[in-house]
């Protein structure tokens, strides 16, 4: 039996992880299991003015979301780019969150200009890291599919990071792990799911087999590829 080393998440984020502008992120648990916390407890540790963090949100409300803007201090936008102001501190980050009519066509429209936008100008100016919490509403429900997987295959290289979290692998486009340097992945009772995890390249199907029925609620397997190295972040 391999054995994985097990970090609590206050260890993990302070100690264990690293994170170079460019990376690609991946979190991959089904519902209610923490992927948005993780998310932005992962962003308060990376995200710097220089490379600052922009988080797309689908929801018309969302309360993890409002809590991390105001404890990150992201500076709240409805519309891309966000108006430029000469005075005042630089943010570590935006949320791109616009408004909404709850007229699905109107804001499906409104939400595939906006951030395509933000999508397109971060792959430009790279340095960057781009989060989209709904990766399968991005990608199946506003068709930006084309324009994600732009930066996953080549965003790298500008900097740009694109992170992203989905409840199945099936929900996700294949360049979704395969680009991603840093998984992190929850436990699912799916088998399909499973199986589907021991396919990613360069990750070892034995660890992941034995890891990921074992874990706990809001408990994640973390797999980085260059190394590679793996360890379980705790709760």
């Amino acid at each position: 039996m391999i054995q994985v080393a097990k970090f609590t998440r206050d260890e993990f984020l302070n100690s264990r992880w690293q994170y170079k502008a460019g990376e690609h992120v991946t979190m991959i648990a089904p519902t209610q299991h923490g992927k948005t916390t993780l998310a932005f407890q992962l962003i308060e540790q990376s995200a710097t003015q220089k490379v600052p963090a922009v988080t797309l949100v689908m929801k018309p409300r969302d309360r993890t979301v409002t809590k991390w803007q105001k404890r990150l201090g992201h500076r709240l936008v409805r519309n891309w780019p966000p108006f430029r102001t000469p005075w005042g501190q630089v943010p570590t980050g935006y949320m791109l969150w616009p408004r909404h009519t709850f007229d699905p066509d109107q804001d499906d429209s409104v939400m595939y200009t906006q951030f395509r936008r933000c999508i397109l100008d971060s792959y430009k100016k790279g340095n960057r890291i781009l989060y989209g919490d709904e990766i399968y509403g991005l990608a199946q429900e506003l068709g930006l599919t084309r324009e994600l997987v732009a930066v996953w295959t080549r965003g790298a290289s500008m900097g740009c990071g694109l992170w992203v979290s989905t409840q199945r692998p099936a929900y996700i486009p294949l360049w979704g792990y395969n680009q991603a340097e840093h998984l992190f992945l929850g436990k699912d009772p799916d088998t399909r799911s499973i199986k589907r995890f021991t396919e990613f390249g360069g990750v070892n199907p034995q660890i992941i087999y034995q890891e990921v029925p074992k874990l706990r609620r809001f408990e994640y397997l973390y797999i980085r590829r260059t190394g590679p190295a793996m360890c379980i972040v705790g709760a």
